[in-house]
């Protein structure tokens, strides 16, 4: 799970009523006022706290949560979501558990830009721009073999629309893990990524691309995701104009159809390197996390089945892109 760490801190300043970062303390720069008759009146009046230094009371116990939270974290992989489950009390956990089944985490997520919306050839340049932006569009994969080479028949017309499919599931994939899928859990990603894609999942074939991407939608609402669609939310598709939008960029130039399809086999090969040092008994993290989405487990023959699939997808991309 991407960024616990922010999600447990946006909680609590979520159930504070406010940002202490907001907090205003211009109550406590008032002057006093001179009058002694005044002073004495104040102080004869019953015992009463001060709402301002209520107010600062609750931004100091806040930011002792904040520094308990740090503390307990200090020392581990945030990005390992099983060994940040661990340090949660059952009462974080339980609320986190809550989120998810209702869909409300999503509000809490940090804001997040997928690599496709990248602007392109803007006449305005930003002085000290981060320079890793382009190290977060996934690396293109590398000796991809000609497409005759491993096929010799004329490719089918719905290869175009199965994958406007995949790569509208990796979309939602992508912006749900904020672009951390490649350095967190490969597998919940991968789960995720199937679930989501008719293609990959059932091996559907499609012959439109809308139908393609609403695919996706419906997917996500029928596959184990029913307590938050009951509550009018979507863990995996924040809309279908989002979505649409995801899905035309992506499939905009050879480029990033290369990419996002190099990161699907990424993440189909780590997970499945990652089922070879599988412990017997499944995460708790995990779990509830798999439980609460429909994700559907992906053993060896099906992963080796997916990254044939993936494979063969680049070739086409590669063949069809040179001879139009």
């Amino acid at each position: 799970m991407r960024k616990i760490y922010d999600i447990l801190k946006r909680m609590r300043e979520t159930d504070a009523g406010f940002n202490p970062k907001d907090f205003d303390a211009d109550g406590l720069d008032n002057p006093l006022d001179s009058d002694d008759e005044d002073v004495r009146e104040e102080a004869d009046e019953d015992e009463e706290q001060d709402p301002v230094l209520e107010g600062q009371n609750d931004v100091d116990a806040e930011y002792d949560e904040d520094e308990d939270i740090a503390a307990r974290l200090k020392g581990i992989d945030i990005n390992d979501a099983d060994e940040v489950w661990s340090r949660l009390t059952e009462e974080e956990q339980q609320e986190f558990q809550k989120l998810i089944t209702s869909g409300d985490i999503m509000k809490l997520m940090p804001d997040y830009k997928p690599w496709w919306n990248k602007s392109k050839n803007s006449k305005i340049v930003v002085i000290n721009a981060p320079a890793d932006d382009k190290s977060k569009v996934p690396g293109i994969a590398k000796n991809i073999p000609k497409f005759s080479d491993i096929c010799q028949k004329q490719p089918s017309p719905c290869l175009h629309y199965n994958l406007w499919n995949i790569l509208s599931a990796y979309a939602c994939v992508d912006r749900f893990f904020g672009g951390e899928q490649r350095t967190t859990n490969a597998s919940e990603a991968a789960a995720h990524l199937v679930n989501l894609s008719a293609t990959l999942k059932y091996g559907t074939n499609f012959e439109d691309a809308e139908d393609a991407i609403v695919s996706v939608e419906m997917e996500s609402l029928t596959t184990g995701n029913k307590s938050a669609a009951e509550a009018g939310s979507n863990l995996l598709v924040e809309s279908r104009e989002q979505l649409q939008q995801d899905a035309r960029q992506l499939m905009s130039s050879k480029d990033n159809k290369l990419a996002a399809l190099s990161d699907v086999l990424h993440l189909l090969q780590q997970s499945k390197a990652l089922g070879k040092r599988a412990h017997a008994e499944e995460a708790q993290f995990q779990k509830i996390f798999a439980l609460a989405n429909g994700s559907v487990e992906l053993n060896r023959a099906k992963l080796t089945q997916l990254i044939k699939k993936i494979e063969f997808l680049l070739s086409y991309v590669m063949m069809r892109e040179e001879t139009l």
